[in-house]
């Protein structure tokens, strides 16, 4: 995944989330469709942007 760029909540988030060992997986459309975090392995698959976006929002929450 290239540099993310931009300011609002859910690019914030997404550095922070990089920063702490999780990985992002993009398809052929460059939309996001899985996360797995190196360091425990888990990992969480989004079926939508809505799901990707609650998700974002659920760890931005937690930090």
């Amino acid at each position: 995944m290239e540099v993310i760029k931009g300011s609002s909540m859910m690019i914030k988030t997404a550095r922070t989330l990089i920063e702490d060992g999780w990985s992002f997986v993009q398809d052929e459309f460059d939309v996001i469709i899985s996360a797995e975090n190196k360091f425990t392995g888990e990992a969480v698959s989004f079926p939508s942007i809505g799901n990707l976006k609650r998700w974002l929002y659920e760890k931005a929450l937690s930090y």
